[in-house]
Formats: C-alpha cells, structure tokens, sequence
C-alpha cells in the first residue's frame, strides 16, 4: 500500500512561527533633548519629523518584545497539523538546515546568500527550532540545505513506491521533480515533472515549474541567494531576458543548449578570472564556471548529487 508522507521545511515553520510571535517597534531619543518617543518603524518616524527635523539629530534603536513562547509553539503545531492534513498525509517528517552547506564554500564573486549574513533573528527561533527537533524528530541537514535532505528524502520515497510531499515556499523546488505543496500558491500538492514552462507575470516577474526553471535559474541566479552568473562578465541579465532566451525551447537539448551559448556569450572559451568574495584569486574553465553556478540551484537528489556541464553537454549531444 502506497503512504503518503509530508515532509516539510522546518526553516520555514520555525522561522514564521518565531517571528509571527512578536512585535517590533523602535525607540527615538533626541541627541539634544534627550527626549524619548516610540514609533512603529523607521519609515513611519521620518514622516513624523519630515521638514521638523534631520534624522541625524536622533539615535534610534531597535525594540523587540516576544509574546508567551507557548504561543509560538503552538504555531508551530498548527502549521504541522495543517500541511499533514492539506497532504491527505498520514504522517509527517519535519527537516532543518544545520551549520554547514557546501555551497557557503563555493568561491563565487559574491558570497552565497551573504546578504543574510547578520540579519537580526526571530527572538524565539532557537526555541521553535528545538521544538521540531523534540516533538517531531526534525532531522538536521550536514553540509547542505534542508531543501535538499526534503528533495532527497522525496525521491527516497518514490523509489519505494510511496509519496514524499515536500511543503516548501522556497521556489528552488519548483525546479525538482517531486510532489511540491507551496501553500502560499497551491491549493493542493502537484507533481512537478518534465520539461516545465516559463511565464511572465503582470509584473513581468519570471515563474515557472520543471527542468527549464532549474535551466532559469542556472543562468539567471537568484538575487536572494545571491549568486547571479553574468555578474563577472559585468552584463545585466534579467526576468525578460531569460525568459526571451528559454520559454520557446522544447527539449532539454534546446534549453541546455541556450543555457551554454549565453554562458559563453559572456565568457568565450578562454580561463575565466576573477576575485572570489573571501579574496582568493580564482581561475577556472567555462564548464568549471558553469558547474559552479549550477551547484548554487540544483537541490540534490541523492547523497554526492552534482550537475557536471561537459558530461550533460555530451549526453545531449551538444557541440562546444
């Protein structure tokens, strides 16, 4: 008999419980005065002292107040039971992200994901964190994202002929061949498989599901993440841009070949050389290039999974 389990993001769940948990305000003091007023948030103060007063005449500090952590867990639980149940799941396996991911090593330009680096955290993560872990024996990723220990688990599953559902917001999903529950978007879980499609939103943004959105982001990136392929080159490369350059092909043969032509559009075939973000000097070949921005995106599907451009260009048959 087929099971169908849940397996969810518990990044995610932690982190909204957390910070859905309380409130967050600032307080003004007047460098002269030392008059001390409160306000919702920095933009709503400079409407308060526009044509009054220059921000500089003030110090402003950052307030944060939890509420009864019992709540916050209790969130947590809701959301648990929630997915299990927008699954038809009997069951559910919760994942979190540890203090290691490969890709923090890779030498891109700019660091992955370094702009979150120093973001101030919900009060409460740490505890919500530690909740998943007790009450519902959340597994801890090694050297990798929770949203490859969800994609990995799912195909586990398929294997054994059962049903793994990742419940994820993280749009990289959208680029796995698994069954996928985003919520925000979804009214129930549907199979990604194939080729795909891209689409431009009203707000020409570019979506997408399938083999062409991992295609996407691979030669696009993730401002997010912080990875972004053209970035070395100094050429700008967008939602339009992309979509103008894969929304058409038919085959993974077409798209992989598009992805390639715009690598080497920018880069030739000669060593690529740059300064990575920790200061090394880097050097490497436009397949080597390439393979590096597609570990950015290529959540694994098993242990050691990796994307090699020379070996898929061969497989498909694509000259270079």
């Amino acid at each position: 008999m087929t099971r169908r389990i849940a397996l969810l993001d518990g990044d995610l769940i932690a982190f909204r419980a957390a910070a859905a948990n309380e409130t967050r305000s600032i307080k003004v003091t007047h460098k002269l005065t030392k008059q001390v007023t409160e306000h919702a948030h920095r933009t709503a103060f400079k409407e308060h002292i526009k044509g009054k007063f220059e921000l500089e005449e003030f110090d402003i500090e950052d307030v944060r107040e939890a509420e009864k952590l019992s709540f916050a867990l209790n969130a947590v639980n809701t959301t648990v039971e929630a997915l299990q149940k927008s699954c038809d799941a009997e069951s559910v396996e919760v994942f979190l992200s540890g203090k290691t991911n490969f890709r923090d090593a890779l030498p891109l330009p700019t660091k992955y994901k370094g702009a979150r680096e120093g973001l101030e955290r919900p009060v409460q993560l740490s505890e919500c964190r530690d909740h998943l872990r007790n009450k519902y024996k959340a597994k801890e990723a090694v050297n990798k994202e929770a949203d490859d220990d969800l994609t990995i688990r799912s195909y586990e599953l398929a294997k054994q002929g059962d049903i793994g559902v990742v419940c994820t917001l993280d749009k990289d999903a959208d680029g796995t061949e698994v069954w996928l529950y985003n919520w925000n978007k979804m009214k129930e879980p549907v199979r990604i498989k194939g080729l795909g499609y891209l689409e431009l939103d009203e707000k020409k943004v570019l979506r997408g599901q399938g083999r062409l959105w991992f295609f996407a982001q691979w030669v696009k990136g993730d401002p997010v993440d912080c990875f972004k392929p053209c970035e070395v080159a100094g050429k700008k490369f967008g939602d339009v841009g992309c979509y103008n350059l894969l929304a058409q092909c038919k085959t993974d043969k077409e798209a992989v070949q598009a992805v390639y032509k715009q690598f080497k559009s920018w880069y030739g075939t000669e060593p690529i050389k740059y300064t990575a973000w920790d200061g090394t000097e880097q050097e490497k070949t436009l397949f080597e290039f390439m393979d590096m921005y597609a570990a950015c995106c290529h959540m694994l599907r098993f242990e050691g999974d990796k994307i090699c451009t020379k070996t898929l260009l061969d497989k498909l048959k694509i000259e270079y």
